[in-house]
């Protein structure tokens, strides 16, 4: 009886380029910053800060218009 085991392919080493200097225009994918916009990351809150305080202003119009117990 034969085993039916996975074929094996040969492993290659990663190759890094250590040399040579990118042109100035030139964006290397490898290297990734994060330009967010404070504006943009602000946003939700804002949003959320927002509806809390309507809910609040809600709450407190119709508390203060109820009759008295």
């Amino acid at each position: 009886m034969t085993s039916n085991l996975p074929a094996t392919t040969p492993q290659a080493q990663l190759v890094v380029d250590e040399g040579g200097e990118l042109h100035p225009d030139h964006h290397d994918p490898q290297h990734q910053e994060v330009r967010q916009n404070l504006r943009v990351a602000l946003l939700p809150l804002a949003l959320i800060i927002l509806l809390v305080l309507a809910f609040i202003a809600t709450a407190w119009t119709f508390l203060a218009a109820a009759p008295p117990a």
